[in-house]
């Protein structure tokens, strides 16, 4: 089956032959008790005659542009994935995602087979944090400690295009649709009752405070993915995440070697930016104070830290003009300062990706042999990273042999 057209229209004649547009909210849009038990969808080999590729009947509220798309089933019976957005604006979104779950539809009764004592962590309660990530084993750097699929997909800007009191109602409908509905409310900061069952839960407080920002298919859209969710911020992180907009996956690699026993981080806010920057981006989205190391150090090294940071980021466009006029020479000598200030800040998990660049300078610039020593470097580094990094990775380890073979 192939969908070539996706509007709002179109949508509903081709999922919902049994169904009529008026009927679409048939299944409710009143405020009620959430869930705690997603209800069991069509089986799989029914699926074809009901909402294909969608597993629930998709809810489209007559007083909104948005509806709720679900796949209970993806990657597997024990995750799902729902999407909130407007089939008119995120037609190629809606395309490709609906064309994922298709192609998925052999290993969709496939259970994930992740247990969480196949992990190297542990999730545990953690003083000043509540719950985080903590490795039950020396992990080293590059490798992959979990990968967790997108549970929540909404259209970053449904928020401003809509009541309040519209918004959570979708958002309560693609949430108590998932099978892991109660590990995603209890994300809440408060979202337990005495007796440990999820409640009334602020669902807009488990959206706002748990996702990140990301594209898929050029359009900006909020995504929500629950264990990743539990891994605590630092500005200067144990490890970083990959998404992989193709399978609405996101890797989580080690950044350095991390300890037996020590706490598993992440950076929530962009790499590169400055203290105040952090804590402001940080107490808008998120809603609390960083105290890592690197924000609770010394006034001097604050400063330092932040000179080089916006050092960093002036550097960046003048490489790029440098190269533009065909000026090798002084592009290769502002990106080795730029490399040299950002290993001191520590802010990428490896030089692979700089000593690439370097290699391509000099190669413009006719510097062979230093070409070749950088391709070298790049590849070491690279591959260190590159069960993580995905066929991107791959291609560029393929294209940097290649060079040094020729060289």
């Amino acid at each position: 089956m192939t969908i070539l057209m996706v509007t709002k229209s179109f949508l509903l004649l081709l999922i919902l032959p049994l169904a009529s547009a008026n009927n679409l909210a048939s299944d409710g849009g009143a405020q009620a008790p959430l869930r705690t038990k997603a209800p069991s969808p069509p089986p799989p080999e029914k699926w074809a005659g009901y909402f294909t590729p969608w597993t629930h009947r998709p809810y489209c509220p007559p007083e909104t542009p948005y509806c709720v798309f679900t796949n209970a089933a993806y990657p597997s019976l024990d995750n799902g994935v729902s999407i909130l957005a407007n089939p008119d604006e995120a037609s190629s979104s809606l395309t490709a995602l609906a064309q994922l779950f298709l192609d998925d539809t052999t290993k969709s009764t496939k259970t994930s087979g992740q247990t969480q004592e196949k992990q190297p962590y542990k999730i545990t309660p953690l003083p000043g944090k509540g719950l985080g990530l903590v490795a039950t084993r020396r992990i080293p750097q590059g490798e992959v400690l979990t990968v967790d699929y997108a549970a929540l997909v909404a259209d970053s800007a449904f928020p401003s295009k809509m009541k309040r009191e519209q918004g959570r109602v979708l958002l309560r409908k693609a949430i108590e649709r998932l099978p892991r509905v109660k590990e995603v409310m209890e994300l809440a900061r408060s979202g337990k009752d005495a007796t440990g069952d999820v409640g009334e839960v602020d669902v807009e407080d488990v959206v706002k405070t748990n996702s990140f920002t990301l594209r898929i298919g050029g359009e900006s859209y909020m995504a929500l993915f629950p264990t990743i969710a539990r891994i605590n911020h630092a500005c200067n992180p144990s490890a970083f995440t990959r998404f992989d907009e193709k399978t609405l996956s996101n890797t989580v690699i080690a950044f350095r070697e991390i300890k037996k026993g020590e706490e598993i981080t992440i950076s929530y806010s962009e790499f590169g930016l400055t203290r105040a920057e952090r804590q402001h981006i940080l107490q808008a989205k998120w809603g609390f104070t960083c105290t890592c190391s690197l924000c609770t150090a010394s006034q001097d090294e604050i400063t330092a830290s932040d000179a080089r940071r916006l050092k960093i980021k002036a550097l960046g466009p003048q490489v790029v003009q440098q190269v533009q006029s065909a000026q090798f020479r002084l592009a290769i000598e502002l990106n080795r300062e730029m490399v040299d200030l950002i290993a001191a800040e520590k802010l990428i998990p490896h030089m692979g990706e700089h000593y690439e660049v370097m290699a391509r300078l000099h190669m413009g610039a006719g510097n062979k042999k230093e070409a070749k020593k950088y391709a070298k470097l790049a590849i070491a580094d690279l591959e260190k990273f590159a069960s993580g990094w995905g066929k991107e990775t791959e291609e560029t380890l393929a294209e940097l042999k290649e060079l040094v073979k020729r060289i």
